[in-house]
């Protein structure tokens, strides 16, 4: 039973911000021209100017901000199965002017270090192993962590890894219910993780053949005005995130394909509508708007410069119906919209590739060291975010 929502001014700006989001549906639906452009949206878009937002350290950075090691080539490692905790990820050194010339001095394997120790140097170029430390540390007493106490980090779809994240950094995880939401609180240094479940970047509240048994709304955005926010008031989470990471990759391959099945067009559907290769150009375009929606829905309830981010794909076993190729071709949509709206990128799936005795069927991983670099990457990017200047 969801209670009716005062109106305040925060709750007013929400359903302004409702009116206008479906106004820019209808004017996005297809037309013989087919859908509005990307560019023309991101044109009227208000971008923010945070640096926080550049995936480079620029000029005005403060001098303590760190380079993103997440950003840069490298390679992922830990020494075994069991030590997993011990997964880096250790961006490659830069290759000097001797290497385009050939003019390098060569090495031997039997040069090679087999302790797997690095130098100083490229240890300064790392992100801090703090998954490991909070997992090793159960009481806490480290000034160097003072920055993270009061933080919330919030994930948009990311269950999974913030529940596994939470057992392993001795936080208490409390849950909303399974598709809903819920959050991981580490008392030690009052750190907050939220995840809220969507499903997807569904676009209409009467889809009733649309996955019968999923508890309504479905829209992101009934389902953050009247589900989350909420929620999020009940616990005492009334506030602006220090770090927003979005997903939305999985639930919509999903719903993109089978949509016209359920709801066929006019045109009849090829026979092998739901086994093509891929998905047409049209679907994908749809998913970028949606995508630019949540974006824009997220700054407007929050505010402009929120430090937002989206997690890119990660591969699965599953590959039923074209699913590993219409999962990469929605990323390279979201990755498009990401770069016109200033919205960094959270890399983690790109980093783990090869790891695949822990893919999950679906899209789930077990525990692991894709655990440990979640962890790695969220608090690196909080620091960023929280830090002035970066």
């Amino acid at each position: 039973m969801i209670s009716p929502i005062p109106l305040t001014p925060r709750w007013a700006i929400l359903y302004g911000v409702l009116i206008i989001s479906s106004a820019t549906i209808v004017s996005l639906k297809f037309s013989e021209g087919g859908f509005s452009s990307l560019s023309q949206i991101h044109d009227s878009l208000s971008i923010p100017q945070n640096p926080f937002f550049s995936s480079t350290l620029s000029s005005k950075c403060s001098q303590t901000c760190s380079r993103d090691p997440f950003s840069q080539r490298g390679i992922l490692t830990f020494s075994s199965a069991e030590r997993y905790n011990e997964t880096r990820w250790i961006p490659l050194p830069a290759i000097g002017s001797a290497h385009q010339t050939g003019q390098f001095e060569p090495i031997k394997l039997s040069d090679i270090d087999y302790t797997g120790s690095i130098s100083l140097e490229i240890q300064e170029g790392l992100a801090e192993p703090l998954t490991a430390k909070l997992n090793r540390e159960v009481e806490t007493e480290d000034e160097e962590l003072e920055w993270m106490k009061g933080r919330m980090v919030l994930f948009l779809d990311d269950r999974n890894n913030v529940e596994q994240l939470c057992g392993e950094i001795h936080g208490e995880s409390k849950s909303w219910g399974g598709h809903l939401g819920g959050y991981c609180h580490v008392e030690r240094i009052d750190l907050t993780i939220v995840w809220w479940f969507l499903y997807g970047l569904v676009d209409d509240e009467n889809l009733d053949e649309w996955r019968k048994l999923e508890a309504r709304p479905i829209t992101f955005e009934n389902r953050i005005k009247d589900v989350f926010l909420p929620a999020m008031a009940t616990a005492g989470l009334d506030r602006t995130p220090d770090l927003v990471v979005v997903s939305s990759l999985f639930w919509d391959e999903g719903f993109i394909r089978d949509y016209p099945l359920l709801y066929p067009p006019n045109t009849p559907l090829p026979s092998n509508h739901r086994h093509r290769p891929g998905f047409l150009l049209g679907q994908i375009q749809w998913h970028q708007i949606r995508l630019s929606q949540l974006f824009t829905y997220l700054r407007t309830i929050y505010h402009e410069d929120l430090p937002l981010m989206f997690r890119t794909r990660h591969i699965r076993s599953n590959m039923k119906y074209g699913g590993g190729l219409k999962i990469v071709q929605l990323d390279q949509g979201a990755r498009e919209v990401c770069e016109k709206m200033n919205v960094r990128e959270f890399r983690w799936g790109d980093l783990l590739e090869g790891i695949s005795e822990y893919y999950d069927n679906d899209q789930h991983f077990p525990l692991g060291p894709n655990t440990y670099l979640f962890g790695d990457m969220t608090f690196f990017y909080l620091r960023k975010a929280v830090t002035q200047g970066c």
